[in-house]
């Protein structure tokens, strides 16, 4: 069922999607492939991929959130990427955020990926040293 909310918004329930493009939309207990819109309102749902300026997500599956501002509340989501996020009882794989606040598990975050990075990066660098240091003394 999707019924009007205004004159740019749309509420939806009770139904499955391949996707919604709104300014205003609030889903409710539904399965969407694709979603995208300004200020977006989710609860009890599973979304594929969502890409929205200001997103509320609450008890739900997303696949990719990419947001200007989210709140995301006792959800999984695969990937999260956005300015600023907060969080309550989130499990996320990779976030990508440079605000976030309250509690997530995140297997991968931004911290992270500069840390491997750099430790990568130096210890390539120091093989290369030793390699060089033994080539030398082997002449």
């Amino acid at each position: 069922m999707t019924e009007g909310n205004g004159v740019s918004g749309h509420r939806v329930t009770g139904e499955v999607r391949e996707d919604f493009a709104f300014d205003r939309t609030e889903v409710r207990a539904n399965a969407l492939g694709e979603l995208q819109g300004r200020d977006v309102v989710v609860e009890r749902s599973a979304i594929r991929t969502l890409e929205a300026s200001d997103a509320t997500v609450s008890q739900s599956a997303i696949g990719v959130l990419s947001v200007e501002r989210g709140t995301v509340r006792q959800s999984g989501v695969g990937i999260v990427v956005g300015k600023g996020v907060a969080c309550d009882e989130v499990r996320t794989g990779i976030l990508a955020a440079p605000v976030v606040r309250g509690e997530v598990h995140t297997w991968l975050d931004l911290r992270t990926a500069v840390a491997i990075g750099l430790g990568m990066a130096l210890g390539r660098a120091m093989l290369g040293a030793i390699g060089y240091l033994v080539r030398r003394l082997l002449r």
